[in-house]
């Protein structure tokens, strides 16, 4: 989704706005949520990938031409402030930054986030939570904005299994 910032934007590094996001979980039958930051969303995209391994290190994954069908709904009901991945089996939420550090920090206090008002947890249990059911990878670190996502398992969620985020 299009940045909400004056003049031309870099495609290449990610963002809240998605970008090059870089996330090998991305393909058939995910989902991917991001915040709409100006009017009519201004949605692009690009650098497909055969296949590509975490982090991404060469700068190089299998690149490959994208044919593809897209659906947007637009969800006034969620708002999460960070991209976030549904994938059959994982909610998977990101977090950038230039420091790697920073990333993480960021990933986990949008994971804390999610868990909190998907499970009802207070700040305290979601962040336990996190350490016992949620794994943290480097998403990619080719760019000048490091990656780092984190992979929530979906049945963690009580009475909403495989169901859709709550509003």
């Amino acid at each position: 989704m299009a940045p909400d910032v004056a003049g031309r934007v870099d495609t290449i590094p990610p963002g809240l706005h998605g970008g090059n996001v870089d996330n090998q979980n991305m393909g058939v039958g995910t989902s991917m949520f991001y915040p709409v930051q100006v009017d009519g969303g201004l949605f692009s995209i690009g650098d497909s990938h055969f296949s590509q391994g975490d982090g991404e290190v060469s700068g190089a994954a299998i690149e490959a031409s994208l044919n593809c069908l897209l659906q947007f709904i637009v969800r006034k009901d969620f708002h999460h402030p960070s991209p976030l991945l549904e994938t059959p089996t994982h909610w998977i939420v990101h977090g950038f930054d230039e420091d790697l550090n920073q990333a993480m920090k960021n990933a986990a206090l949008d994971t804390q986030k999610l868990l909190q008002e998907q499970c009802g947890l207070s700040a305290d249990d979601a962040y336990s939570l996190m350490s016992v059911a949620c794994d943290f990878h480097i998403t990619q670190v080719v760019d000048s904005t490091q990656g780092v996502h984190a992979k929530i398992p979906r049945h963690i969620f009580p009475q909403r299994g495989d169901a859709e985020l709550k509003s």
